[in-house]
């Protein structure tokens, strides 16, 4: 073949491998939720490495008669070794997407990983010595290299990939094609590169090149997903930003509404004590209407102070607060919500929490009106709380609707929401997840479809007295 059309057919044979690198480089996954986005450093890797192995091959072939000949087998040495690493990359690429994928498929691909390594390694050392003394057995470790290492890797790593992607569009994912795709091209480079001598025919570098350019487009494709997750988490904190503004008005608004509501409930108190006194001598069905007026009028005063104390923006300063005190007036500031669901709180009086009350509320309404929204009317909503030695765990539990596999991962996700349109924000839990972190606990979801939906924070120690 012409030193012109094999010197192109090298030069973008490398190409595209170091483009693959490039495209996962310079990738941000720091938004990202995707199990693949942990896998990628070694496909990038491997990208750059297997580049630099095909221009150094590129290299050889040129100006390889010009080498020295004392310099001749540490140059079959080196070519060995880039080949090799590239491959290990691949394989440790292939080691954790297989990871990834379900339980029974990675201790599969994983025994294979480990019998491929033992095979390489029983075929490699008996011919060291004549590796290190001659040029004698280079093609034929090569040839176990490519046949093991090579072809091992890219298939177990495409097989990954094909199942990641099946995963992904199982879940309605449409960019998991492209990860199918790419998978496919793992297969295809693997057969080429490690079954496919590269003298059998001059068009054996073109194609491994094409099956490099089908990996490289599709994960190109594939990977715009980080870019449209950055996207979302921008908006998402825009939007969150806004949300926060829009109840801080909210909040001021019912602090306003609350004290306006004070003025005249303290009338209405002051006009029956007035009537009552110029009326000692009245009837029992008088003074049992004069007794409801006088608890609606205090059960609608209790209500407009504890809006007060809600709608007030938290101090930032913590202090002990018995819990049973934070989870009754979650309750009654959801008294209009409840009605049809009868409510189990188990709480010692001895639980203290050395906390930001407001946020605790706050905390606890979110959980309680997510547990009342997932369950019919009469189903009950216990609410525990236990006391251990090194921390406090509070669990709300509800026999509603529950949820699937996939709505469990996303529900403490941004803006996820299962519920209609208009009905709920997807900010809730993710909201719960802060609070509890900010008083150093965590929130554990337990859920079944159809069967109820548990929800416990643990708050340790160091918080808890």
């Amino acid at each position: 073949m012409p030193i012109f059309i094999t010197f192109n057919i090298y030069l973008f044979y490398g190409l595209v491998f170091f483009a693959i690198g490039c495209v996962v480089l310079f990738r941000n996954f720091s938004y990202s939720q995707l199990k693949i986005a942990s896998t990628l450093w070694a496909l990038a890797i491997f990208g750059f490495s297997h580049a630099f192995h095909e221009w150094s091959e590129l290299y050889m072939i040129i100006f390889g008669d010009q080498i020295a000949p004392q310099y001749q087998l540490l140059a079959q040495w080196l070519g060995l070794a880039k080949l090799l690493l590239s491959y290990v990359a691949l394989m440790v690429f292939a080691w954790q997407i297989l990871s990834i994928t379900t339980p029974k498929i990675a201790l599969i691909g994983h025994g294979l990983i480990l019998s491929i390594l033992i095979c390489y390694t029983c075929l490699l050392i008996p011919d060291l010595h004549w590796l290190a003394i001659n040029r004698i057995g280079f093609v034929e470790v090569s040839q176990y290299t490519r046949g093991f290492i090579g072809f091992g890797s890219a298939s177990l790593a495409g097989i990954g990939m094909v199942f990641y992607g099946n995963s992904l569009r199982q879940e309605k994912h449409r960019y998991g094609l492209y990860f199918v795709t790419s998978g496919a091209g793992l297969l295809i480079y693997g057969v080429l590169s490690g079954l496919v001598p590269t003298n059998l025919h001059h068009c054996v570098p073109v194609l491994r090149t094409l099956a490099g350019g089908l990996i490289l487009v599709a994960l190109f494709k594939g990977l715009k997903v980080f870019d449209l997750e950055k996207e979302q988490a921008t908006a998402a904190k825009l939007t969150r930003a806004i949300e926060a503004d829009k109840y801080k008005a909210i909040g001021q608004l019912a602090m306003g509404v609350a004290h306006e509501i004070n003025n005249p409930l303290a009338s209405s108190t002051l006009a029956l004590d007035l009537w009552e006194r110029k009326n000692s001598q009245m009837s029992e069905v008088d003074s049992h209407y004069l007794v409801r007026a006088r608890l609606g009028i205090e059960r609608a005063s209790t209500i407009s102070k504890e809006l007060l104390s809600y709608a007030r923006p938290p101090s930032g300063v913590k202090s002990d607060i018995a819990l049973i005190d934070v989870l009754n007036l979650a309750v009654k500031l959801l008294s209009h919500r409840i009605k049809h669901h009868p409510i189990m709180l188990h709480c010692a009086d001895d639980i203290i929490l050395h906390a930001e009350k407001v946020k605790l509320e706050e905390l606890f309404i979110n959980l309680i009106c997510n547990a009342i929204d997932a369950s019919n009317a009469g189903d009950p909503i216990v609410i525990r709380a236990i006391k251990n030695v090194n921390n406090v765990i509070v669990k709300v539990e509800d026999v509603g609707c529950g949820m699937s596999q996939h709505q469990l991962e996303n529900a403490t996700a941004l803006f996820y929401s299962t519920k209609a349109v208009g009905q709920g924000t997807g900010l809730g839990l993710a909201i719960c997840e802060q609070i509890a972190s900010l008083h150093n606990g965590v929130m554990n979801i337990v859920s079944t479809l159809a069967q109820g939906t548990t929800v416990e924070v643990t708050f340790y120690r160091e918080q808890c007295l």
